[in-house]
């Protein structure tokens, strides 16, 4: 009681400015709150704060631009942070409105996009794709210097399981400023496949292919067929082959790589992203945020259906989870990685990951805009999530 107020109020304020600068030094944030939520979709608060502090170490040690983590749980989302920025140079925070390249996650939506076709008879997934794509039909292998007739020809099972024999070596494919997705596959079937279809696991072109296959069907567009079957039924309205509105540029993240000093600086921009691109690439075409890709993953856990509109069978999801390769000793579902125990997750180019377990009931979003290098910033949001799920 000995101190004056003006004192009071004088050291207060100096206490303050000593804490505010301290905090600054060394990178201590203001906590997080995760109450409601988190108790809603019974997750461990304490391990989400542990979270927090492990992604804003991330972003403080320049490993990563920008991260946002969703963990969804029980029909709620549980956890939804954002932490750095969508672009560094401008100072702009990334945000749960982000815009953001997912590249192969792309594949599990235009697997799903298949498989509602597949479900009204379109197609069989041991039909020969050669009946909508005659280029084809008459298919040759590479075995040592010569090629050989293919000994099946290829199928949409192949092309969702990546068992075609088609990998990502892009010599002689058409990939240019104004070749259709037509052209790209006249081109691509016109070269050697690197093994027998369905003998062993290459990772390609396989679901681009299935993409034009689904258009041959279809009589239209990818974009829209994916549109008409699964993007307006989940409400995944900025989840796109191309940024529509030039007034969302400012919500595109940046795309990062790392100098040898370790300095982030931008490999991709925001230009390529804002036209009408000349095919829709359903193997890494799609711009997505991550409230649109949990409305994906919260449909696949809910077997097929949200908020009353369904998008598959309950049956459909349960074959999309199997492993299709047992044959030649692989684990792989129809568009993504499976455990044969409900769990189904896949990932992007530039860093963006995902996961849905049926069986135990949850999912995570988690997207990051980094490109040629690998932080372990998957790994650590992984492990923490992991303890926020794990039962008492």
């Amino acid at each position: 009681g000995w101190m004056s107020a003006g004192m009071k109020k004088t050291t207060f304020l100096t206490l303050m400015i000593g804490t505010c600068w301290w905090c600054a030094v060394v990178g201590v944030s203001q906590a997080r709150s995760h109450g409601k939520a988190a108790r809603e979709a019974s997750l461990k608060v304490e391990a989400l704060q542990e979270l927090d502090l492990a992604m804003e170490k991330e972003i403080r040690e320049k490993k990563v631009s920008g991260v946002i983590g969703l963990i969804g749980r029980k029909g709620k989302v549980g956890y939804y942070e954002t932490f750095g920025q969508r672009h560094l140079e401008k100072d702009v925070p990334m945000a749960k409105d982000s815009l953001l390249r997912i590249y192969s996650m792309t594949k599990p939506i235009v697997a799903v996009t298949a498989m509602s076709m597949w479900e009204e008879g379109k197609f069989k997934l041991d039909d020969p794709i050669s009946e909508h794509l005659p280029e084809w039909k008459e298919m040759k292998v590479r075995e040592g210097d010569k090629e050989v007739p293919a000994k099946r020809l290829v199928t949409p099972r192949h092309l969702m399981t990546h068992t075609t024999g088609i990998t990502y070596d892009g010599r002689g494919v058409k990939l240019g400023g104004k070749d259709s997705l037509s052209d790209f596959s006249k081109s691509l079937a016109r070269r050697p496949l690197v093994f027998h279809p369905g003998t062993r696991y290459a990772y390609g072109y396989s679901i681009d292919l299935l993409g034009r296959y689904l258009e041959a069907i279809e009589g239209k567009t990818l974009d829209v067929i994916m549109r008409e079957r699964v993007f307006d039924k989940l409400g995944m309205s900025d989840t796109e082959f191309w940024v529509r509105k030039e007034e969302d540029r400012s919500r595109v993240a940046l795309v990062y790589r790392r100098n040898k000093d370790g300095e982030l600086r931008p490999a991709m921009g925001t230009d390529a992203v804002m036209k009408r691109p000349p095919r829709m690439m359903g193997g890494q075409g799609l711009i997505s945020t991550t409230g649109d890709y949990a409305r994906f993953c919260e449909m696949l856990l809910r077997k097929g259906e949200l908020n009353g509109k369904r998008v598959l069978k309950a049956g459909t999801v349960d074959l999309m989870l199997e492993n299709h390769l047992k044959d030649i000793g692989k684990v792989y579902g129809l568009g993504g990685m499976v455990n044969g125990k409900g769990r189904y997750e896949w990932g992007g180019a530039a860093g963006t990951r995902f996961w849905v377990d049926c069986r135990e009931g949850h999912y995570a979003v988690f997207m990051i805009q980094t490109w040629g290098y690998r932080p372990r910033t998957w790994e650590v949001f992984k492990k923490h999530a992991r303890a926020a799920l794990a039962s008492e």
